[in-house]
Order: C-alpha cells, then structure tokens, then sequence
C-alpha cells in the first residue's frame, strides 16, 4: 500500500472543508485518502468549532445537528427557535449561518455539554467568547476551512505538528 506525508490537505467528507496539516495519506483504490481515526476527526472538528473565531456557517451547523443526532426541530428547542429557524441556517452552506451571537454561544455551549468536557473548558469558552466579533463575521460571504493541526487524529499514535 502506497503512502505518503503532505503538508496540507483539505477533507471534505464532513459537510465542508477541514484543512489536515502535516497528515499522512494512504492510496485507496486509487485515490489519496488521509490515514486517520475518523471517529477522533469528528470530535477535533467539533472542538475546533468551538473554538472558531468566526461566525459558524449554515454547513457547520448541519454537521453539529447531525453528529448529535437531532432533529431539525429538537436542535432549535435547545435554542429557542423553530425548527424553520434552523433550517434557514443551514441553508447558508458554506457562508455565516446568521445566528444571533447569544444563540450561537449556546451552541457552542452544546458541543461542549455533549462532548462532556470538563467544566474548566466550559467556563473559559464562556468567558473568552467574542460575541462583536461573531456577530461582524455573520456579514461575511463565505468562510475558510477550519484547519487541524498538532492533534492526535492519526490511526497509530503520533502527533502531527
């Protein structure tokens, strides 16, 4: 089996584009595919959202509701809105999804409560959030590709830096 080790490479097998740095890629029935866990992929992903200094895009969004296995209508209850409201988001794709600051800290919040991190990340989520910046970035057209670097997503136990 063919492998090698690239600098760069943008995933797209979750809704939207994930950039993978210094990730290891093994040839599958021709095709170049990174050699990781997927399960840890997700859950890095969900972190980095989290994390994301920028507003969440309509496809994000639908990648959360999904790997929590929600309803369109039992995500906007977490929130406070329709299940429509919801729906509109998603519907933004790969620009802002246009949530209310407030709201999307609470689904920040969500991943974090779901994930069951510990309360200590929690609380500085809430304290470090950036809601004028969140809400100038809802006006953006479209969004750059959340970008993994120095995790463990590897299928063998090394870091990539």
């Amino acid at each position: 089996m063919e492998t090698k080790k690239v600098k760069r490479f943008v995933y797209e097998g979750l809704g939207f584009p994930v950039a993978l740095v210094n990730v290891s890629l093994v040839k599958k029935r021709g095709v170049w595919t990174p050699a990781i866990d997927y399960n840890k992929l997700q859950k890095e992903v969900l972190l980095a959202l989290v994390h994301k200094t920028v507003a969440l895009t309509g496809d994000e969004i639908h990648f959360i509701r999904v790997y929590f296995e929600l309803t369109l209508e039992s995500f906007g209850k977490n929130f406070g809105v329709t299940h429509v409201a919801v729906l509109n988001w998603e519907k933004m794709n790969n620009k802002p999804a246009k949530i209310n600051p407030t709201t999307e800290l609470c689904i920040r919040l969500l991943i974090l409560e779901k994930l069951n991190t510990s309360n200590q990340i929690f609380r500085e989520t809430f304290r470090e959030f950036d809601f004028a910046g969140i809400a100038k970035t809802s006006a953006l057209k479209s969004s750059k590709p959340v970008t993994l670097a120095a995790i463990d997503i590897s299928k063998r136990s090394h870091v990539y830096a």
